[in-house]
């Protein structure tokens, strides 16, 4: 498959995840990992700073937190969906989605 058939079919299933759940995007997480890893080859130089700021964010959900256990899920999944909102800002710029109102 084509990179930009691959990325515009990732895109895809992330958009299908912001329709049905618009708050979060269901099941979005590792769709983003995999939009963006494969723009990595053919990024626009518009791209760069959202590239950089999808990566701070995927680090930051990352980090270990002093909180409760019950707020460590929360806390990742908050940081998550922040950057899956970035790459489906890429991918609205590039037209592999549509311009929904999930942003």
């Amino acid at each position: 498959m084509k990179s930009d058939a691959y990325s515009a079919e990732l895109a895809a299933a992330m958009e299908a995840g912001f329709i049905r759940n618009r708050n979060t995007g269901e099941h979005c997480h590792s769709l983003a990992d995999a939009y963006m890893a494969s723009l990595a080859e053919s990024s626009l130089p518009e791209d760069v700073e959202e590239r950089e700021e999808y990566d701070r964010l995927v680090t930051w959900s990352l980090e270990k937190r002093d909180v409760s256990p019950g707020e460590v899920v929360r806390t990742f999944n908050y940081i998550r969906v922040k950057a899956v909102r970035v790459a489906m800002k890429v991918a609205q710029r590039r037209g592999d989605v549509g311009q929904h109102a999930f942003l």
